[in-house]
Protein backbone atom coordinates (compact mmCIF):
# COMPACT_ATOMS: atom_id res chain seq x y z
CA UNK A 1 0.00 0.00 0.00
CA UNK A 2 2.82 2.40 0.87
CA UNK A 3 4.55 1.56 -2.42
CA UNK A 4 1.42 2.51 -4.39
CA UNK A 5 1.08 5.76 -2.44
CA UNK A 6 4.66 6.75 -3.26
CA UNK A 7 4.07 6.08 -6.98
CA UNK A 8 0.92 8.20 -6.99
CA UNK A 9 2.69 11.06 -5.28
CA UNK A 10 5.61 10.97 -7.71
CA UNK A 11 3.55 10.54 -10.91
CA UNK A 12 1.94 14.04 -11.04
CA UNK A 13 5.32 15.67 -10.43
CA UNK A 14 6.89 13.53 -13.15
CA UNK A 15 4.17 14.51 -15.68
CA UNK A 16 4.51 18.17 -14.86
CA UNK A 17 8.27 18.02 -15.24
CA UNK A 18 7.90 16.54 -18.74
CA UNK A 19 5.85 19.41 -20.23
CA UNK A 20 7.16 21.70 -22.99
CA UNK A 21 9.87 19.33 -24.20
CA UNK A 22 11.90 20.07 -27.34
CA UNK A 23 14.02 17.25 -28.75
CA UNK A 24 17.51 17.44 -30.27
CA UNK A 25 16.04 18.34 -33.66
CA UNK A 26 14.17 21.28 -32.15
CA UNK A 27 10.78 19.56 -32.42
CA UNK A 28 8.05 19.80 -29.79
CA UNK A 29 7.32 16.47 -28.14
CA UNK A 30 4.81 15.31 -25.55
CA UNK A 31 2.65 17.43 -23.24
CA UNK A 32 2.72 21.19 -23.72
CA UNK A 33 1.11 24.12 -21.94
CA UNK A 34 1.40 27.85 -22.48
CA UNK A 35 0.30 30.33 -19.79
CA UNK A 36 -1.01 33.87 -19.50
CA UNK A 37 1.28 36.39 -17.72
CA UNK A 38 -0.08 35.30 -14.34
CA UNK A 39 1.63 31.93 -14.94
CA UNK A 40 -1.44 30.21 -13.50
CA UNK A 41 -4.07 30.26 -16.25
CA UNK A 42 -3.19 28.25 -19.36
CA UNK A 43 -3.61 29.75 -22.82
CA UNK A 44 -3.63 26.20 -24.14
CA UNK A 45 -2.81 22.62 -23.19
CA UNK A 46 -2.16 19.70 -25.50
CA UNK A 47 0.23 17.12 -26.91
CA UNK A 48 2.76 17.31 -29.74
CA UNK A 49 4.45 14.61 -31.78
CA UNK A 50 7.34 15.76 -33.95
CA UNK A 51 6.10 19.35 -33.74
CA UNK A 52 2.56 18.41 -34.87
CA UNK A 53 -0.41 18.69 -32.49
CA UNK A 54 -2.11 15.37 -31.78
CA UNK A 55 -5.23 14.47 -29.86
CA UNK A 56 -7.15 17.06 -27.87
CA UNK A 57 -6.02 20.65 -27.45
CA UNK A 58 -7.86 23.01 -25.14
CA UNK A 59 -7.65 26.80 -25.34
CA UNK A 60 -8.75 29.10 -22.52
CA UNK A 61 -9.88 32.65 -21.84
CA UNK A 62 -7.90 34.60 -19.19
CA UNK A 63 -10.82 33.77 -16.87
CA UNK A 64 -9.97 30.09 -17.21
CA UNK A 65 -13.12 29.20 -19.14
CA UNK A 66 -12.74 27.07 -22.25
CA UNK A 67 -12.29 29.06 -25.47
CA UNK A 68 -11.89 26.15 -27.88
CA UNK A 69 -11.55 22.37 -27.99
CA UNK A 70 -9.78 20.98 -31.04
CA UNK A 71 -9.29 17.30 -31.80
CA UNK A 72 -6.29 16.72 -34.07
CA UNK A 73 -5.85 13.68 -36.28
CA UNK A 74 -2.18 13.69 -37.21
CA UNK A 75 -2.41 10.94 -39.86
CA UNK A 76 -4.74 12.82 -42.21
CA UNK A 77 -4.00 16.41 -41.09
CA UNK A 78 -7.65 16.91 -40.11
CA UNK A 79 -8.82 18.68 -36.95
CA UNK A 80 -12.34 19.03 -35.56
CA UNK A 81 -13.03 22.22 -33.65
CA UNK A 82 -15.63 23.60 -31.28
CA UNK A 83 -15.20 27.29 -30.40
CA UNK A 84 -16.94 28.91 -27.41
CA UNK A 85 -18.07 32.26 -26.08
CA UNK A 86 -16.92 33.10 -22.57
CA UNK A 87 -20.45 32.36 -21.33
CA UNK A 88 -19.71 28.73 -22.35
CA UNK A 89 -22.14 28.87 -25.27
CA UNK A 90 -20.94 27.28 -28.51
CA UNK A 91 -19.74 29.92 -31.01
CA UNK A 92 -18.76 27.77 -34.00
CA UNK A 93 -18.01 24.20 -35.00
CA UNK A 94 -16.33 22.74 -38.03
CA UNK A 95 -13.29 21.07 -39.52
CA UNK A 96 -9.75 22.17 -40.31
CA UNK A 97 -7.53 20.60 -42.94
CA UNK A 98 -3.87 21.38 -42.33
CA UNK A 99 -5.15 24.05 -39.91
CA UNK A 100 -7.22 25.79 -42.58
CA UNK A 101 -11.01 25.88 -42.46
CA UNK A 102 -12.47 23.10 -44.58
CA UNK A 103 -15.95 21.80 -45.43
CA UNK A 104 -19.01 22.78 -43.37
CA UNK A 105 -18.80 25.32 -40.53
CA UNK A 106 -21.77 26.35 -38.38
CA UNK A 107 -21.78 29.66 -36.51
CA UNK A 108 -23.92 30.61 -33.49
CA UNK A 109 -24.64 33.74 -31.49
CA UNK A 110 -24.05 33.97 -27.74
CA UNK A 111 -27.59 32.73 -27.03
CA UNK A 112 -27.10 29.54 -29.03
CA UNK A 113 -29.05 30.48 -32.16
CA UNK A 114 -27.64 29.64 -35.59
CA UNK A 115 -26.23 32.59 -37.53
CA UNK A 116 -24.96 30.76 -40.59
CA UNK A 117 -23.89 27.52 -42.25
CA UNK A 118 -21.03 27.90 -44.70
CA UNK A 119 -18.65 25.82 -46.81
CA UNK A 120 -14.88 26.40 -46.76
CA UNK A 121 -11.86 25.21 -48.72
CA UNK A 122 -8.29 26.32 -47.95
CA UNK A 123 -9.57 28.79 -45.33
CA UNK A 124 -11.79 30.61 -47.86
CA UNK A 125 -15.51 30.49 -48.43
CA UNK A 126 -16.08 28.12 -51.35
CA UNK A 127 -19.62 27.01 -52.01
CA UNK A 128 -22.94 27.61 -50.33
CA UNK A 129 -23.44 29.99 -47.40
CA UNK A 130 -26.84 30.22 -45.72
CA UNK A 131 -27.63 32.88 -43.09
CA UNK A 132 -30.64 32.79 -40.76
CA UNK A 133 -32.99 35.11 -38.96
CA UNK A 134 -32.35 35.04 -35.21
CA UNK A 135 -35.89 36.11 -34.45
CA UNK A 136 -38.13 33.16 -33.66
CA UNK A 137 -35.39 30.55 -33.32
CA UNK A 138 -36.14 28.21 -30.45
CA UNK A 139 -39.88 28.71 -30.92
CA UNK A 140 -40.11 27.83 -34.61
CA UNK A 141 -37.95 26.18 -37.28
CA UNK A 142 -35.00 28.14 -38.67
CA UNK A 143 -35.89 30.81 -41.21
CA UNK A 144 -33.40 31.61 -43.96
CA UNK A 145 -32.27 35.19 -44.44
CA UNK A 146 -29.93 34.71 -47.41
CA UNK A 147 -28.62 31.96 -49.68
CA UNK A 148 -25.27 32.91 -51.21
CA UNK A 149 -22.59 31.21 -53.30
CA UNK A 150 -18.87 31.90 -52.92
CA UNK A 151 -15.62 31.20 -54.71
CA UNK A 152 -12.37 32.07 -52.90
CA UNK A 153 -14.37 34.20 -50.41
CA UNK A 154 -15.96 36.29 -53.17
CA UNK A 155 -19.68 36.15 -53.93
CA UNK A 156 -19.93 34.13 -57.13
CA UNK A 157 -23.14 32.62 -58.40
CA UNK A 158 -26.80 32.96 -57.50
CA UNK A 159 -28.00 35.06 -54.56
CA UNK A 160 -31.37 35.07 -52.80
CA UNK A 161 -32.69 36.87 -49.74
CA UNK A 162 -35.98 36.23 -47.98
CA UNK A 163 -38.61 37.90 -45.83
CA UNK A 164 -39.37 36.41 -42.41
CA UNK A 165 -42.41 34.59 -43.77
CA UNK A 166 -40.18 32.75 -46.24
CA UNK A 167 -41.18 34.47 -49.48
CA UNK A 168 -38.38 35.84 -51.61
CA UNK A 169 -37.21 39.45 -51.21
CA UNK A 170 -34.34 39.74 -53.68
CA UNK A 171 -32.60 37.55 -56.25
CA UNK A 172 -29.76 37.94 -58.69
CA UNK A 173 -26.32 36.77 -59.64
CA UNK A 174 -22.70 37.62 -58.75
CA UNK A 175 -19.50 37.09 -60.70
CA UNK A 176 -16.27 37.50 -58.70
CA UNK A 177 -17.98 39.71 -56.11
CA UNK A 178 -19.82 41.93 -58.60
CA UNK A 179 -23.52 42.02 -59.37
CA UNK A 180 -24.10 40.81 -62.91
CA UNK A 181 -27.24 40.48 -65.05
CA UNK A 182 -30.87 40.77 -63.99
CA UNK A 183 -31.70 41.53 -60.34
CA UNK A 184 -35.25 41.34 -59.02
CA UNK A 185 -36.72 42.86 -55.85
CA UNK A 186 -40.15 41.86 -54.50
CA UNK A 187 -42.69 43.29 -52.08
CA UNK A 188 -43.57 41.25 -48.96
CA UNK A 189 -46.75 40.09 -50.71
CA UNK A 190 -44.71 38.54 -53.55
CA UNK A 191 -45.34 41.26 -56.14
CA UNK A 192 -42.32 42.30 -58.23
CA UNK A 193 -41.22 45.79 -57.15
CA UNK A 194 -38.22 46.39 -59.42
CA UNK A 195 -36.16 44.81 -62.15
CA UNK A 196 -32.68 46.05 -62.98
CA UNK A 197 -29.71 44.98 -65.06
CA UNK A 198 -26.15 45.11 -63.74
CA UNK A 199 -22.75 44.95 -65.37
CA UNK A 200 -19.58 44.86 -63.28
CA UNK A 201 -21.57 45.80 -60.15
CA UNK A 202 -23.18 48.96 -61.58
CA UNK A 203 -26.55 49.55 -63.22
CA UNK A 204 -26.30 49.03 -66.96
CA UNK A 205 -29.29 48.67 -69.26
CA UNK A 206 -33.00 49.02 -68.58
CA UNK A 207 -34.24 49.36 -65.02
CA UNK A 208 -37.94 49.13 -64.10
CA UNK A 209 -40.05 50.03 -61.06
CA UNK A 210 -43.58 48.67 -60.43
CA UNK A 211 -46.45 49.49 -58.09
CA UNK A 212 -48.16 47.03 -55.76
CA UNK A 213 -50.38 45.82 -58.63
CA UNK A 214 -47.48 45.14 -60.98
CA UNK A 215 -48.05 48.20 -63.16
CA UNK A 216 -44.86 49.80 -64.48
CA UNK A 217 -44.18 53.14 -62.77
CA UNK A 218 -40.80 54.05 -64.15
CA UNK A 219 -38.31 52.93 -66.75
CA UNK A 220 -34.71 54.16 -66.95
CA UNK A 221 -31.76 53.34 -69.14
CA UNK A 222 -28.35 53.18 -67.45
CA UNK A 223 -24.93 53.10 -69.06
CA UNK A 224 -22.12 52.04 -66.72
CA UNK A 225 -23.98 53.36 -63.69
CA UNK A 226 -25.19 56.64 -65.21
CA UNK A 227 -28.85 57.24 -66.13
CA UNK A 228 -29.32 58.41 -69.72
CA UNK A 229 -32.05 60.99 -70.36
CA UNK A 230 -33.41 63.06 -73.25
CA UNK A 231 -31.21 63.41 -76.35
CA UNK A 232 -28.45 61.40 -74.77
CA UNK A 233 -30.79 58.43 -74.37
CA UNK A 234 -32.09 58.75 -77.96
CA UNK A 235 -28.55 58.84 -79.38
CA UNK A 236 -27.43 55.84 -77.34
CA UNK A 237 -30.43 53.67 -78.29
CA UNK A 238 -29.97 54.64 -81.95
CA UNK A 239 -26.30 53.70 -81.77
CA UNK A 240 -27.15 50.33 -80.20
CA UNK A 241 -29.78 49.59 -82.86
CA UNK A 242 -27.49 50.47 -85.80
CA UNK A 243 -24.70 48.30 -84.43
CA UNK A 244 -26.83 45.39 -83.32
CA UNK A 245 -25.97 45.94 -79.65
CA UNK A 246 -28.25 44.90 -76.81
CA UNK A 247 -28.25 47.96 -74.47
CA UNK A 248 -28.41 45.56 -71.51
CA UNK A 249 -24.99 44.09 -72.45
Amino acid sequence: MKRYLIILLIFPFFCFSQTNTIDKKGLKQGAWAKYYPDNKTPIYTGQFLDNKPIGEFRYFFPSGKVKAIIQHQAKNNLSYARLYFENEQLMAEGRYKEMKKDSLWINYNSQGFIISREIYALDKLNGLRVTYYLEGQGEDEEKMLTIENYKDSLLDGSFESFFMKGNIEKQGNYIKGNKEGIWLIYNPDGQLASKANYKNDVLHGWSYAYNSKGVELKKLMFKNGTALLGDELIKYLSFCEKNGIDPNN
